[in-house]
C-alpha cells in the first residue's frame, strides 16, 4: 500500500456537526451541518450544506472560502435557501459546492458564520465540519514487471537488418514533413486570415471575459481591472498620448483636450478602477459587470465619433473631387464650344 493510501484510511470521515449557541441578547441559535457525500476521491465536487435556524429578526452573514489555492477549494458561489419562519425562528440553508485536492480526513476551514440580533453578533463555527478524500491509486505504487527471460544464445542479425528499418522510417517522415510544408504554404498563399482591426479586437478581448465569468467566481475585482485594460489598449492604439505607462491622472490631463472622449463617465470609471486596483476595495459582482460595461461604453462611443469623423472628412473629399472634376467639365465644355464657333473670312481673300 502507497502512502496515499495508508493515509486514507487513517482517519474515518466527519459526516454531520450540529451545535447549539446563544447570542448576547439572550436569542438561542441551532446550527447543522452535513457534508454530501462524506467519501470523495480527488478532485471530485461534494456538497456541503449548512442549515442556520435564528429568531426571525435575526440576520446571518454567510462566509465564502476566498483562497482558490486551497487544499478544500469552492466551485462556485454558495446557494441560500430561506426555508422560512416557524414557531418565531426562522431558517436558512447554504449550499457550498466544494472540491478536495488531497487525501484522508480532510477538514474544510470553512470561516465562521455571522448571526447579527439587535446590534449583537454571533459566531456559528463551522471549522469542525470534514471530508474523506480516498487515493486513486493501486494497491501497489511501484508497478513493478520482472524482466522477460533471456535466450539461452543470443541472436546474430546481419547490419543490414538492423538499420534498414530505421532508414525506412526516416524516409517516411522526410516525405510526411515535405507534403506538411506544402500544404500549408499552399494554405496560407491561397488565403492569409484578415487582422482584427483596434476596435474588433478590442469587442472581442471584451466578450472573451464575459465568457470566463470571473465575477461570479469571486474575482470581480481581476475582471474590472482587466476591462479597463483593454479600454485602454484600445484608447493607446485610438489617441498616441495615451500611452500605457500613464496613470490615471496623467492619461486624463493627456486626453483632455480630445472631443472623442466622454470626460465625465471616464474620470467616473478611472476613479472606481482605482480604488479596486490599488486600494482593494472589495467589488460585488453586479457592481463589476457594470464598471465592465461602462469601459466597453467608452470604447463603442470613441469608435463611433471617430467613425462620424472619418465619415466626415471621406465626403468633404469627396466634394472636394467632385468640385474639382466638375471644373475640368466646364473648362472642357467652354473650350468644346468655343471650337465650334463659325470664323470670320480671311483678310485680303477677293469677292
Amino acid at each position: 500500500m502507497n502512502l496515499h493510501s495508508a493515509r486514507a484510511v487513517a482517519q474515518p470521515p466527519t459526516q454531520a456537526d450540529t451545535t447549539f449557541l446563544s447570542s448576547g441578547t439572550g436569542a438561542r441559535v441551532r446550527a447543522g451541518t452535513m457534508v454530501r457525500p462524506d467519501t470523495v476521491t480527488v478532485g471530485d465536487p461534494f456538497i456541503f450544506v449548512v442549515t442556520i435556524s435564528v429568531p426571525a429578526n435575526a440576520r446571518i452573514e454567510w462566509p465564502t472560502i476566498a483562497d482558490s489555492s486551497a487544499v478544500v477549494a469552492m466551485r462556485g458561489p454558495v446557494k441560500i435557501t430561506d426555508e422560512g419562519t416557524k414557531l418565531g425562528m426562522r431558517r436558512e440553508k447554504a449550499e457550498y459546492s466544494l472540491s478536495a485536492w488531497d487525501v484522508g480526513s480532510l477538514p474544510l476551514n470553512m470561516p465562521d458564520a455571522m448571526v447579527r440580533i439587535d446590534g449583537s453578533a454571533t459566531r456559528v463555527p463551522l471549522t469542525n465540519a470534514r471530508v474523506f478524500v480516498r487515493s486513486v491509486l493501486p494497491g501497489d505504487s511501484t508497478l513493478h514487471i520482472p524482466k522477460p527471460a533471456r535466450d539461452l544464445f543470443p541472436r546474430v542479425v546481419p547490419w543490414w537488418q538492423q538499420w534498414w528499418p530505421a532508414l525506412l522510417v526516416l524516409a517516411a517522415l522526410g516525405l510526411l514533413w515535405f507534403l506538411w510544408k506544402r500544404r500549408r504554404r499552399a494554405a496560407v498563399t491561397r488565403k492569409a486570415p484578415v487582422p482584427l482591426d483596434v476596435y474588433g479586437r478590442a469587442l472581442h478581448e471584451f466578450d472573451r471575459l464575459d465568457q470566463i465569468g470571473l465575477a461570479d467566481a469571486g474575482e470581480a475585482g481581476r475582471y474590472v481591472a482587466l476591462s479597463v485594460d483593454v479600454m485602454r489598449l484600445y484608447l493607446a492604439a485610438r489617441a498616441p498620448d495615451a500611452a500605457l505607462a500613464l496613470t490615471s491622472a496623467e492619461l486624463l490631463e493627456a486626453l483632455a483636450d480630445d472631443v472623442r472622449l466622454p470626460h465625465d463617465r471616464l474620470l467616473s470609471l478611472l476613479a472606481d478602477v482605482d480604488g479596486i486596483k490599488f486600494a482593494a476595495r472589495r467589488v460585488s459582482p453586479e457592481r463589476a459587470r457594470e464598471l465592465a460595461g461602462g469601459a466597453r461604453t467608452v470604447v463603442e462611443h470613441v469608435e463611433r465619433v471617430e467613425q462620424e469623423r472619418r465619415a466626415a472628412e471621406e465626403a468633404a473629399r469627396k466634394a472636394a473631387a467632385a468640385a474639382v472634376e466638375r471644373e475640368k467639365h466646364d473648362l472642357e465644355d467652354s473650350a468644346r464650344r468655343a471650337s465650334r464657333k463659325p470664323r470670320g473670312p480671311k483678310s485680303g481673300a477677293g469677292v
